[in-house]
């Protein structure tokens, strides 16, 4: 079906409603004639007479009786569902469909999901958490949620959690009779715990930053994931120093059971909301970033 076998459709089950090809047009802003010549040629092309006319009067003939009864169902189908995404774009509604690292759910979703969803009633929300870098675009997702220094090319970004903090970590069983390091450069004589790319599985380097002075330094170890849960557990299990987040060891740091070195020498960093097309943000998405970034700024 074609846009113009659409509109003779339309057109045929106004007349039949207004029993008026006059009332019909001036309802659809076209001319007599022209919804004359709409409805002829699709008698034309089904091969049978819709309407009976009189000067005084136009009803269905029994042919087109049956066939608005076939096709009035489907008319309304196709109204609902263009009110429902032109609904979705000038309206707080539907299904937002996020992917984000498995360390970001308890920092950008987990505290503000029920607030949002109780403001917003009319969306819903479907959350992956997944370690991996997906291609949000045709995976079908609105949004991804990443660090800084893992983003999506040709993609839109906004920062929703800044200052970041983040902390070199090791248990005191592995730090028994070794040497604390003062430098970055004393890792590279220490067992570590490297995270992992899940598609490349490239050893993410660990960055330091001290006043003018930048290090990029690869760290070796008997123990790699892409899993903060398993790397935070080698760590206490005393497998060597980790990099994390400073929110998901405080509990730890504050117990004794892990120790925090360099921690002048970690940079601060963030976790980007990111999505693709931004001439056509969804008024879903954009109602969720204003409402994240007011509650976690």
């Amino acid at each position: 079906m074609n846009g113009a076998d659409l509109s003779a459709l339309s057109l045929f089950a106004r007349i039949a409603e207004e029993q008026s090809f006059s009332a019909a047009a001036q309802a659809l802003g076209i001319s007599n004639s022209s919804a004359s010549y709409t409805i002829r040629q699709l008698e034309q092309q089904l091969g049978a007479k819709l309407f009976n006319r009189t000067t005084r009067s136009v009803s269905l003939t029994e042919a087109g009786h049956a066939f608005l009864t076939r096709i009035q169902p489907l008319l309304e189908q196709l109204d609902l569902a263009f009110n429902e995404v032109g609904r979705a774009s000038s309206e707080t509604m539907g299904t937002l469909r996020l992917n984000m690292l498995r360390s970001a759910v308890p920092l950008v979703v987990a505290p503000v999901l029920k607030e949002f969803l109780n403001t917003y009633p009319d969306i819903k929300i479907d959350v992956i958490s997944d370690n991996s870098l997906v291609d949000i675009a045709s995976k079908g997702y609105d949004a991804g949620i990443r660090y800084d220094n893992v983003m999506a090319q040709d993609m839109v970004a906004i920062p929703i959690v800044t200052d970041m903090r983040f902390c070199i970590v090791a248990s005191p069983g592995y730090l028994h009779g070794k040497t604390m390091p003062q430098h970055p450069r004393d890792l590279l004589r220490h067992d570590c715990i490297n995270y992992q790319s899940a598609e490349t599985k490239a050893l993410y380097r660990w960055e330091f930053k001290k006043g003018d002075e930048q290090i990029s330094i690869a760290v070796t170890g008997r123990v790699a994931t892409n899993d903060n849960d398993l790397l935070l557990q080698a760590a206490l299990d005393g497998f060597g120093f980790g990099y994390l987040q400073h929110r998901l060891v405080e509990p730890y740091l504050e117990s004794g059971s892990l120790v925090n070195v360099l921690d002048e020498w970690v940079p601060r960093g963030a976790l980007y909301l990111y999505y693709y097309n931004p001439t056509r943000l969804p008024r879903k998405l954009r109602v969720f970033i204003d409402f994240v970034r007011e509650r976690l700024r």
